[in-house]
């Protein structure tokens, strides 16, 4: 979600980092049991994580397929759950990225929706309800 709202995958600002991170754990603590145990086990390696993404060379939809792949042999509600947690994720990160920090631009809007596909997930139901 960083990288795909950012436009890069390394090199991050360190403000886009800190967004990051307290978006991960404010989502974290509004997911449900397993989902939300998923994300926090990211937040407790933080630069270890990093590392990890930064030396990973693929495209951000190779990523995202591959955890689609791994999200497809969960128990379906916890992939549900995880993935509106990547949406919410990616919101916040936009609104933080948009007018104020209090908006989404339209352009965010639309890589949203995007994403929203790429996840397998009813953009606009989804979006809404990530977006509040």
């Amino acid at each position: 979600m960083l990288s795909a709202l950012a436009g890069t995958y390394n090199r991050f600002q360190s403000y886009e980092l800190a967004a990051f991170w307290d978006t991960l754990v404010a989502v974290a603590l509004r997911t449900p049991r397993p989902a939300r145990e998923i994300l926090t086990s990211m937040a407790e390696d933080r630069s270890g994580l990093l590392l990890d993404f930064e030396l990973d060379d693929r495209p951000v939809v190779s990523g995202l397929r591959q955890i689609l792949e791994v999200l497809d042999r969960m128990e379906p509600e916890t992939s549900s759950d995880f993935r509106l947690a990547l949406l919410r994720i990616g919101a916040e990160i936009a609104r933080h990225r948009g007018p104020y920090g209090r908006t989404i631009t339209a352009e965010h809007e639309q890589l949203m929706l995007l994403l929203a596909e790429l996840l397998g997930m009813d953009s606009e139901s989804d979006i809404s309800g990530a977006v509040v």
